[in-house]
């Protein structure tokens, strides 16, 4: 909209442009999109009736509908991403993901993604790979959950590929860098668009899970950290009203994680090593992405336990620095600094809903 805005020659609409990027770097105005995306329609289960929980999950997937759309677009204003979401026709590697995750996961997690998952949607622009998003039951409580993702970027990559692209998302491009940052989910038997959409599926469900059976605070009210939450408190730590990791001291570099950030990142790939190194030495984030914040702890936490543990297959990052040999990273599952999250999982995992 706005560049179309800008390429009028009315005086008056560039007087408009002006204004809107007035309003929009100005504390008030995203403090009104806050509220409008906290308590948007799409937010209540008024909004979706109960009609959906006649269909089997795979028979949830379609189109983002308007109302959705609506609110994704205004928390991308939010966050700053530029992208407008569309909706978009779900193809049948969709379906086929679908299928492999519920051959994947214990039969009481099925239970609760049936139950409490109202659809998955498709949407193109969506500002990254996927999104989650909890609706409130007739009480008001974060019961349910919707599910969106990215048809093109999904569709575009192999499971290594996008694996990689997004991991490399976290860093900025250096002109002459040395390193050179690779991840591997898959062999190369088994490196396929579908493994992709099934891996970043998981990652979706984990935050929808994780909120609908109260494993940590919500995302739509500050980030806190007690003993309600002892997932949380496995690598979390309330410091003044802010929740930082344990490990803050030894990984300085973790507050400019930044998933899709790109040149817009504050760490550059040459600098690659030295978090890796730190995040593995120090951590019991499985994941670079679990460090960016409490609720993607959870989400990678999630995935990472499943496709590592449950289906026995890689979760490597390489670092390859001026052709040296490789720096190699794995999931910190099979290591006895993640002994304490393996085990809390393994618990959820028999009973995801103990905590209600």
């Amino acid at each position: 909209m706005i560049l179309r805005l800008i390429s009028l020659s009315s005086h008056i609409h560039l007087v408009f442009v002006f204004v809107f990027f007035l309003l929009s770097s100005c504390a008030p105005y995203k403090s009104y999109l806050l509220e409008k995306s906290k308590f948007h329609p799409t937010r209540d289960i008024a909004y979706w009736s109960l009609s959906w929980k006649e269909k089997s999950l795979v028979n949830r997937v379609s189109a983002a509908p308007a109302g959705l759309l609506e609110k994704i677009r205004i928390e991308n204003k939010i966050d700053g991403f530029s992208e407008i979401p569309l909706p978009a026709e779900p193809a049948p590697e969709f379906f086929e993901a679908i299928h492999k995750i519920n051959h994947i996961l214990p039969e009481k997690v099925r239970m609760l993604l049936e139950e409490r998952i109202i659809g998955i949607f498709i949407v193109r622009d969506l500002g990254g790979s996927g999104y989650a998003e909890t609706v409130l039951n007739e009480e008001g409580r974060e019961y349910y959950a919707v599910i969106v993702l990215d048809r093109d970027i999904l569709l575009k990559r192999t499971a290594n590929e996008w694996a990689t692209w997004k991991e490399k998302s976290v860093f900025k491009h250096s002109d002459g860098g040395k390193v050179n940052l690779r991840v591997a989910i898959e062999s190369p038997a088994n490196d396929t668009v579908v493994n992709a959409i099934t891996y970043i599926l998981l990652h979706e469900i984990g935050h929808a899970l994780g909120m609908v059976s109260g494993v940590h605070p919500s995302w739509s009210n500050s980030a806190r950290v007690s003993d309600a939450y002892p997932f949380t408190k496995l690598s979390w730590i309330m410091s003044g009203n802010q929740a930082i990791s344990l490990f803050d001291d030894k990984i300085p570099q973790r507050r400019s994680i930044k998933p899709y950030a790109f040149d817009h990142s504050l760490l550059s790939l040459d600098e690659a090593p030295d978090l890796y190194k730190n995040l593995y030495s120090y951590s019991n984030f499985p994941s670079i992405h679990a460090a960016v914040n409490l609720w993607e702890d959870f989400a990678e936490s999630f995935v990472t336990y499943v496709h590592v543990i449950y289906e026995k297959k890689p979760h490597i990052a390489y670092l390859t620095t001026d052709g040296n040999p490789d720096m190699i990273y794995y999931s910190c599952w099979n290591r006895k600094i993640c002994e304490s999250k393996m085990k809390f999982l393994n618990s959820w995992f028999d009973n995801p809903l103990t905590r209600q």
